[in-house]
């Protein structure tokens, strides 16, 4: 089980240590908010810690489905956490909803890319599905060459850029008073280098990236056109991941790894970025 964040004895007294959940670990740490909180002075509305408490709560006692109501209204409220994904795709697993769990341990891993149990978690779902389908990944030159930047989370590299380019900056600035100094000169050379290389990241990410989508009912079938009159060409199941390739208002065509393609209703599907 993983720890929870240690935040202070107060907080740990509200949160409580989560029941280990035979092959699934349940995160305890609490969400950061980092959209809109509801109204202040509504007295009805709650707090997103008081439904992350209550969300746990529900999930200990076996009560899935109030566990990914409350969950959910913390997403609806904005809050987008990569411990809140997890603990939803563990809550949707146990609810039996096979193609959310999964879609939400991906959103939780592009928020924790180095979380151990999110990964793990994943690969377990991802054994129940029924079409052995690989799920769609970055070229493998990609991930080589861009290596860091799939072991940290977007706002990380972001963060290492905007840090790596101040640092350039300054040492520049240094240079001006020193300007045969040695270690500062390589010292720019070196931060311009990493700068570089995480811009690079962030655009190659951006251009080569394409929407996962993941099945969501037992069985759908896939169509030649947009359709529900067109040729079925193929059938996929529940928690299965292909690749998006176009999206219209409800329909979504999505690409197998031998190449093979099709349309679905999106309402069948649920895309992940």
């Amino acid at each position: 089980m993983k720890r929870a964040d240690m935040r202070g004895v107060a907080i740990l007294a509200l949160l409580g240590a989560a029941a280990a959940i035979p092959g699934f670990t349940q995160d305890e740490e609490l969400p950061v908010v980092t959209e809109a909180l509801p109204a202040e002075g509504d007295p009805a509305a709650p707090e997103p810690a008081e439904l992350w408490v209550n969300g746990n709560a529900a999930y200990e006692a076996g009560d899935f489905g109030r566990a990914v109501a409350l969950y959910g209204e913390m997403r609806e409220m904005g809050v987008d956490n990569g411990h809140l994904h997890y603990n939803l795709g563990n809550a949707y697993l146990r609810a039996g909803e096979l193609g959310r769990s999964i879609a939400s341990y991906r959103r939780s891993l592009r928020l924790l890319p180095r979380d151990e149990d999110a990964s793990a978690n994943l690969t377990f779902a991802r054994r129940s599905a029924r079409d052995e389908i690989a799920p769609p990944e970055p070229p493998v030159l990609l991930r080589t060459v861009l290596f860091w930047h799939y072991s940290l989370a977007p706002v990380e590299v972001l963060r290492s850029a905007v840090l790596v380019g101040l640092g350039f900056w300054i040492v520049l600035a240094l240079r001006l008073y020193r300007p045969a100094s040695e270690v500062l000169r390589w010292s720019a050379v070196c931060l311009l280098g990493v700068g570089l290389a995480l811009a690079g990241s962030l655009v190659a990410h951006a251009a080569f990236s394409s929407p996962v989508a993941v099945v969501l009912p037992p069985e759908i079938d896939l169509h030649a056109a947009a359709g529900e009159g067109s040729i079925v060409r193929f059938q996929l199941h529940a928690g299965t991941e292909v690749r998006v390739i176009e999206e219209r208002p409800e329909w979504v065509r999505i690409e197998l790894p031998e190449g093979e393609r099709g349309w679905s209703m999106r309402e069948y599907l649920e895309l992940v970025e």
